[in-house]
């Protein structure tokens, strides 16, 4: 009996290492990968797309877009955008700084001025001057809430991704 008792513990603690080990290697990647410069832009690049979309089917984007400015649901757009802009902290790391914009769309063409809804205008100037980042276009074609109403407006959204220095 003792004998297969030593066994088993022999094969718990085993397992308990290999699992130590396992669980370091995956936080050595992760710190790896949040340290990493990028200087590939094509990651960063897919992050800001994946970003928009994946805020826009949890039910985020659209609300900060189209409640933007309308002082009736001024708090309900401040809680989304807040919600928004931790989703998008969570996501990129400390080193990489984001702006997300809009602008409206009126019979097919994209109007000139935007909105800031997240960010600097002025670092999205500096950027767009010579900076290098990326930047994800989304567009959005119209914004239906029980709680809201119905918009019919189309915007495209832009979120700006940059490497903090």
């Amino acid at each position: 009996m003792n004998k297969h008792r030593g066994q088993l513990q022999i094969a718990e603690t085993l397992v308990s290492v290999a699992l130590m080990l396992v669980l370091a290697l995956l936080l050595i990647g992760a710190t790896n990968q949040t340290l990493s410069s990028y200087s590939n832009l094509t990651g960063l690049d897919q992050t800001a797309t994946d970003i928009l979309a994946a805020s826009d089917e949890a039910g985020l984007l659209r609300p900060v877009i189209y409640l933007y400015g309308d002082t009736r649901y001024e708090q309900e757009f401040l809680s989304y955008k807040n919600l928004l802009n931790e989703y998008i902290t969570t996501i990129v790391s400390k080193n990489i700084d984001y702006a997300l914009i809009a602008h409206e769309i009126v019979n097919g063409t994209i109007n000139e001025d935007f909105f800031s809804v997240i960010g600097s205008s002025t670092a999205l100037v500096a950027l767009q001057q010579g900076g290098k980042g990326v930047v994800a276009n989304y567009h959005l074609g119209s914004f239906t809430s029980a709680t809201f109403g119905q918009y019919t407006t189309q915007y495209l959204v832009q979120l700006y991704l940059w490497e903090k220095f």
